[in-house]
């Protein structure tokens, strides 16, 4: 390997910062030179990159180079790609054209956003990245604006016939005490959440099991009692309207990973955490024909492609509910690759128009995380 560095504003496509680069031998042909199928990942800090990096790298079906994007420089994740620039921007149209001209300078093949925010700002770019020869993992943009608003969401899953827990909208605050107290009334726990929040900000579960308020493990959300959301917490719904309020459903929550292509899902891998707060704490594999069935039904009411994220629950009579479509792969994402599901060769054969090899559904089983050491690359 042989380190390198982005010094002008020409090649820098933050505009300013400078942080070094390491590139590797490839071996595919193009134009009559040897490279590698050229992946750039964006958002690199998350929890779980440097696995997912790891994966992209030691492919047993494709050779990869890995360019990590990140708009931070000090993210463990650099130092296993071939290659880390840093765009020092969050606007969302700097950092979209940034990534376009980090996949003109590098030669990329595929574009692989791995949040929302990333997911929202590319999406509109994806004939920029085609004339470049480059694919973007993304949606439509329609459907990734509608997504990423859970009321318009909500409404969509319910005009195609996707299961979805009852729920309201409310708009102002008279509305939203009204909503929470007939949903109160009906369930005796509702769940208020606001139309743009991710990544469970601004969430509050109402239930009278417990008294005052309080954090739920850890997470973001708030949980509360009756009195206390319509004492303390309406208000704050001032500056976060529209918002859902709707029926709370059993835990944990499930996830989806359905890798699908024009609306058909060719991988779904159901999953039930182990921490419905907190993701990354591990996971049980489940064989669940009723979840991959909803995972084929959803990819096809939506017509998906790429790999996307789903949060299932349950109601209190065992069926399950549709929280959320994330369109991009879950964040823990690696949980599902780890028990043996080739979804990153997958995603890469489909992008490159190659046939998936046959693959048995893993099997049962429980994932978790733990730490460990590895030497970086730079």
């Amino acid at each position: 390997m042989v380190a390198s560095a982005l010094c002008d504003n020409a090649r820098d496509p933050g505009g300013r910062n400078c942080y070094p680069v390491v590139r590797t031998n490839a071996t595919s042909k193009r134009g009559g030179v040897t490279v590698a199928y050229t992946v750039i990942l964006t958002s690199v800090g998350l929890e779980m990159a440097a696995d997912l990096i790891m994966r992209l790298r030691t492919s047993a079906t494709h050779e990869v180079r890995v360019i990590a994007v990140e708009r931070r420089s000090d993210v463990n994740a650099r130092h296993f790609a071939d290659a880390f620039v840093c765009i020092d921007s969050w606007d969302p149209q700097t950092f979209a054209v940034g990534v376009v001209r980090v996949a003109e300078q590098y030669d990329a093949d595929l574009v692989l956003p791995l949040v929302d925010g990333d997911v929202l700002a590319l999406a509109p770019y994806a004939e920029t990245f085609a004339a470049l020869g480059c694919r973007l993992a993304c949606n439509r943009p329609e459907l990734v604006d509608t997504l990423a608003d859970k009321l318009a969401a909500y409404r969509l899953f319910t005009q195609v016939g996707l299961p979805v827990p009852d729920w309201r909208a409310a708009d102002s605050r008279e509305r939203l005490v009204a909503a929470v107290e007939q949903m109160f009334g009906l369930y005796g726990e509702v769940v208020v959440k606001p139309a743009m929040a991710q990544s469970s900000r601004g969430v509050s579960v109402v239930r009278n099991a417990i008294h005052g308020a309080q954090e739920y493990l850890g997470s973001r959300e708030v949980h509360m009692d009756y009195d206390t959301f319509m004492t303390r917490f309406v208000d704050v719904y001032d500056a976060l309207f529209p918002v859902v309020v709707m029926k709370r459903l059993c835990e944990p929550v499930h996830d989806l990973d359905v890798l699908a292509w024009e609306g058909e899902a060719h991988r779904v891998v159901a999953r039930r955490r182990r921490n419905t707060a907190l993701p990354n704490e591990g996971h049980e594999i489940l064989d669940s024909p009723v979840l991959r069935d909803l995972g084929r039904d959803i990819a096809k009411k939506l017509g998906l492609s790429w790999l996307v994220d789903c949060d299932v629950m349950f109601d209190e009579t065992g069926a399950p509910c549709l929280l959320e479509v994330n369109p991009r792969p879950s964040h823990s994402a690696v949980v599902p690759m780890a028990a043996g599901a080739p979804l990153l060769d997958d995603l890469i054969s489909l992008a490159r128009g190659l046939p998936i090899a046959e693959a048995a559904e893993p099997k049962p089983a429980l994932v978790v995380p733990y730490r460990t050491m590895a030497i970086a690359q730079t």
